[in-house]
């Protein structure tokens, strides 16, 4: 661990575009889980996504979860969908213990209740999963029992709060959980990928001439938002990493173009180009 004391590269409070709080972001969430599939989408609904977390290459097994019972998983901020504990399941079926967490009392409910009706083998290993409601900007808090607990996190758009603060604490808690040697998977979306899009696409220039797209705060805002998101650069987010004391292992872009997530850009942003889509930051560090 190389964890510094200094905190660089804060965004400042006044520089923040409709930021909301914790308690308005629950609220919200709990709202959209109620009917997830109108007002959302999840990035795990592709296969290959979670693939790339839990099995990632075929030539090389470096960065492969083990299937093993001695394996505990953590899966904060999981929602309402069960996609990516099921993919895991059918990876590692020998895996100790999966516990899904969100702040959403309602995401939580419909994630259990989605898992209980799933089909297939992976409902007979329900005693793997555990589903529960968690803040994760103060899991030990909450969970003091869960400290140097888990040898992964796997984290989907979990660090997407429109406060700096609570997305640099929100890692802070995944180090505090995990074990020495531990390792956090995660996909990040970043503030360069709306930007790209604006310059190549000239019907969403407005994203930038409006001021929607903020590279200097890492902001995103919607036309029809009441608040933002941070999808931070890769040297904000890996200097986030390093504060807390993670070391870096792997860092690369994943381009979202599977047809299920292809598709779901088309409707959402109302474009026609084959060759635009979003893309991720995949992300890999251990404690």
């Amino acid at each position: 661990m190389t964890n510094t004391n200094e905190s660089k590269w804060l965004i400042p409070s006044s520089s923040r575009l409709a930021s909301k709080s914790l308690e308005e972001e629950k609220a919200m969430w709990d709202e959209n889980h109620k009917d997830y599939a109108g007002k959302a989408f999840s990035l795990t609904q592709d296969p290959d996504l979670c693939k790339a977390l839990i099995r990632p290459y075929n030539q090389s097994s470096c960065f492969d979860i083990p299937n093993s019972p001695d394996i505990q998983v953590l899966i904060p901020s999981c929602g309402s969908e069960i996609h990516l504990q099921k993919a895991l399941l059918e990876f590692c079926p020998q895996i100790g213990k999966i516990y899904c967490t969100d702040f959403s009392q309602t995401g939580i409910e419909k994630a259990r209740e989605n898992w209980q009706k799933a089909d297939g083998d992976s409902r007979l290993n329900s005693q793997q999963l555990v589903f529960e409601k968690v803040d994760s900007t103060k899991i030990i808090e909450e969970r003091p029992d869960w400290k140097e607990k888990f040898d992964y996190v796997l984290a989907v758009a979990a660090v997407v709060s429109s406060e700096d603060e609570i997305n640099r604490q929100i890692i802070h808690e995944f180090s505090k959980v995990l074990k020495p040697g531990g390792k956090l998977y995660g996909f990040f979306p970043t503030i360069f990928c709306p930007l790209e899009i604006a310059h190549l696409s000239k019907p969403h220039a407005y994203w930038v001439t409006e001021g929607l797209v903020n590279v200097p705060h890492n902001t995103l805002h919607g036309r029809e938002w009441h608040y933002s998101q941070i999808h931070y650069t890769p040297l904000r987010l890996n200097r986030i990493f390093k504060e807390v004391g993670f070391k870096r292992l792997n860092f690369e872009i994943y381009f979202l173009d599977s047809e299920i997530l292809a598709n779901v850009l088309k409707e959402d942003i109302e474009h026609d180009d084959p060759d635009i889509y979003l893309w991720d930051l995949l992300a890999r560090y251990e404690k």
